[in-house]
């Protein structure tokens, strides 16, 4: 592979960078997060065990929610270390 193929590969992941900020906005990782927060500082309450039915619900919820961002956050950190490894063959014309 020659440097300019490596261009190439860099430049068609670097396009996906909106694609990725729009999956983030469509899937609300950021509300998301901020509910994670606030579930599991429910969760954190006296009395929270109490309620069985209640905090199994807010486990499950957490648990998908939880889920849902580490889905997110592992396209992510492929895709950026995918750019990561195209920059150091392209160093080493591996």
């Amino acid at each position: 592979i020659n440097v300019l193929e490596y261009d190439e590969y860099r430049l068609k992941l670097q396009g996906f960078e909106d694609s990725i900020n729009d999956l983030r906005i469509h899937f609300d990782i950021a509300g998301a997060e901020s509910e994670i927060t606030k579930l599991e500082e429910q969760s954190a309450q006296p009395g929270f065990w109490d309620d069985m039915d209640n905090s199994q619900k807010v486990l499950q919820k957490t648990k998908q929610l939880k889920d849902k961002v580490e889905a997110f956050n592992s396209l992510v950190s492929k895709w950026e270390d995918t750019l990561v490894l195209i920059d150091l063959a392209n160093e080493e014309n591996d």
